[in-house]
């Protein structure tokens, strides 16, 4: 199976359209410093300590922004941290309503709506 890349629609003060690498082993969405800044994403007052998948345990700020995949879209935890691409974690796929389908190699629903919001593009 190879890498499943996703575009996003993320939004917290602003939106963006990003493309993000799906993660089935990362718990949390995970975005780069320099946009979380760029869409102002809300940090809350402590930073969480997780465990990387080589192992090292790290203390990562946390928030909240909006997600959208197709006509899919839900608030979500993120965390933000010094990623190479942004990273989207099962979290918020299961928030989503979204699963991966590894023989189509994309993501697919897992039942109809987990939330349905209006109001932004």
């Amino acid at each position: 199976m190879g890498h499943i890349i996703q575009d996003v629609r993320i939004r917290a003060d602003k939106a963006r359209q990003i493309r993000m690498l799906v993660d089935t082993g990362a718990t949390f969405s995970i975005i780069p410093e320099r946009l979380a800044r760029a869409i102002g994403v809300k940090r809350l007052r402590r930073a969480m300590a997780i465990t990387l998948a080589d192992g090292r345990r790290v203390r990562l700020d946390a928030g909240t922004a909006f997600f959208r995949i197709g006509d899919r879209e839900a608030p979500a935890t993120l965390l933000v941290g010094d990623v190479a691409e942004p990273i989207l974690g099962v979290e918020t796929l299961e928030v989503l309503g979204l699963k991966v389908d590894p023989g189509r190699e994309k993501l697919i629903p897992s039942r109809g709506y987990a939330a349905r919001l209006g109001g932004w593009r």
